[in-house]
């Protein structure tokens, strides 16, 4: 990841509203100077998503979301910290400048050039389509009744027949062939020779949440092998980390928080094309958990829409399962055999998806059927195990167990005992984010809630030695980032500790009324710890000296523990 100044974070988030952004995603209303919505993290329709402008923080008092304008940008529209800067940034004015040399700094500048290829890549697969060498992709879309508009709106192409074209066209642009390969565009046969990727085929821009193209895929129109044809990968692209049409969902998805997921490239563009344009595909792949998690930033519902064969079905197996281990709703449509969503959709219309939506089975519900129905009882205990145990909060397999157990004709008690563990407590590895143990943990919490509010007396704070006193793993840690923090940038704390700074950031027009006399009680208490420190110190000493018998130490540290008293 590239180092980005801080100060240039800082002028973003000067220079953009934080209310204008998020409402962009959120109907906010004032409610005791407050603005108040619902939560687009959560379902729900009661206001429990606040957002306070004048500190440039947001917080959900239902699902703890947290966080300012970066992480609002870089949640709501699954991209990583990094692209919501680069975008934030554009939409500002202001430019960036990537800071440091570190591990990857030049594959970092290769994936710019990637970029670049693509970006080309693009403009010249569209143009061909639009010209007389795309009339055979033109008339395949017309007979699959994949209308204009839709095909603008993914952005489709067609690459000529031909070894060299592409090429020719991306050196002609300034690119080496050696460029195009990286990019993923351009093959290299074992004899050295550059050529062509995608010959006679139409082509799918595969585009990430940030706006660029990462990849292509191809459907070769005619006779021939293989039938579809992916980008390899390269420094921008990896397989099972993107899904097909999710750029083009991002907006719908957000606002329903329900993503319909499918298997094809014309399943995807059929799905929108009839209005259900919260729909994106898993790029010919087994779905993977990286896509999970993107879908995970922007939707708590997944419907899967998949093929009635037995392939199908076990891909939606897997599916549902990944899905229900994210903590997300999941349910499970699948098509009558013979049909995709695509052929679906052109023979029944809208209301025919409709009427079968109507239908779906809950996730769970049909994996547990399957196993029932397909899988041996050694077969079925396995994905139950790995089910189960994958998730690690044990209030989700409390949740699980006894649905699968009833559903399965086990027994609870015995599932309870085998995958819910004995709790162990670790001493001074409690976390404050839970409200468990009122005392020194609150202490905690209380002293780095002032450090948060007061960032202007941080280095006091530290100069009173705040760390030493700190009792617990979590403040800590938490310390030393909030030391290192500039311009309160969130990018380096986990989801728990942003949480923990925001809700500490609220407090303080309610503290700052009292900010001398509450810092004097800080310091005091700092002081009285650091005091019963020396003491335990000079305790220890006095205990060794005596018992090596040294006498002239014994008296010395006498009247420094009577000095301290």
């Amino acid at each position: 990841m590239a180092f980005i100044d801080p100060r240039e974070v800082a002028e973003i988030k000067s220079r953009l509203s934080l209310e204008d952004i998020v409402g962009r995603y959120v109907q906010l209303k004032t409610v005791g100077g407050r603005l108040m919505g619902p939560c687009p993290f959560h379902q729900e329709t009661r206001a429990s998503f606040s957002v306070t402008p004048d500190q440039g923080f947001y917080y959900c008092f239902g699902c703890q979301a947290s966080g300012d304008i970066i992480e609002f940008f870089k949640n709501i529209n699954g991209l990583d910290f990094n692209e919501a800067v680069t975008q934030l940034a554009a939409e500002a004015g202001v430019k960036l400048t990537r800071q440091g040399s570190v591990p990857g700094s030049a594959s970092r500048g290769r994936a710019s050039v990637c970029r670049e290829v693509n970006s080309w890549s693009n403009s010249f697969f569209g143009q061909h389509l639009q010209g007389s060498e795309g009339r055979k992709a033109r008339l395949y879309l017309e007979k699959r009744k994949i209308s204009q508009e839709t095909a603008r709106a993914f952005a489709l192409g067609w690459s000529p027949d031909g070894w060299n074209n592409l090429k020719a066209f991306l050196e002609s642009r300034g690119f080496t062939p050696e460029d195009g390969v990286e990019a993923g565009v351009l093959s290299r046969n074992e004899r050295g020779r550059i050529y062509d990727r995608f010959r006679s085929r139409l082509i799918f821009p595969i585009i990430a949440l940030s706006g660029a193209v990462v990849a292509f895929g191809g459907r070769l129109i005619g006779d021939g092998e293989p039938k579809y044809l992916n980008s390899s990968e390269s420094p921008v692209y990896t397989k099972g980390e993107h899904l097909y049409g999710l750029y083009q969902a991002r907006t719908h998805i957000t606002r329903s928080s329900r993503v319909l997921l499918t298997e094809g490239y014309l399943d995807v563009m059929a799905l929108h094309q009839y209005g259900y344009e919260n729909s994106c595909g898993v790029l010919g792949t087994a779905l993977t958990r990286a896509q999970v998690k993107r879908m995970a930033g922007l939707a708590r519902e997944v419907v899967l829409i998949f093929d009635g064969d037995g392939p199908g079905q076990n891909a939606a197996l897997k599916s549902a399962e990944m899905i229900l281990q994210a903590g997300l709703t999941c349910r499970v449509l699948i098509l009558p055999e013979g049909q995709d969503a695509h052929s679906l959709l052109v023979a029944r219309g809208r209301q025919g998806m409709e009427d079968l939506l109507q239908k779906t089975s809950h996730g769970l519900d049909f994996c547990l059927d399957m196993l029932n129905r397909t899988k041996s009882p050694g077969e079925t205990m396995k994905w139950v195990e790995n089910f189960i145990t994958r998730f690690k909060d044990l209030s989700w397999r409390s949740y699980y167990i006894p649905r699968v157990a009833h559903a399965l004709g086990l027994t609870e008690k015995e599932l309870r005992e085998k995958f819910t563990p004995a709790v162990q407590k670790s001493p001074g590895d409690a976390r404050v984010w839970t409200q468990q143990g009122r005392g020194a943990e609150q202490r905690d919490r209380e002293l780095l809630t002032y450090a948060v509010c007061f960032p202007e007396d941080r280095d006091r704070l530290q100069n009173k030695n705040l760390g030493l006193v700190l009792t617990s793993h979590w403040a800590r840690q938490f310390w030393e980032k909030l030391r290192a923090m500039q311009e309160d940038d969130l990018s380096s704390l986990s989801a728990d500790e942003s949480a923990f700074f925001v809700q500490s950031k609220m407090q303080r027009p309610q503290l700052e009324k009292e900010k001398t006399r509450i810092l004097g009680q800080v310091e005091e208490f700092i002081d009285r710890c650091m005091t019963r420190v020396s003491t335990q110190n000079l305790k220890s000493a006095l205990s060794r000296a005596q018992q090596n018998q040294d006498q002239d130490e014994v008296r010395r540290i006498l009247k420094l523990l009577q000095k301290s008293f």
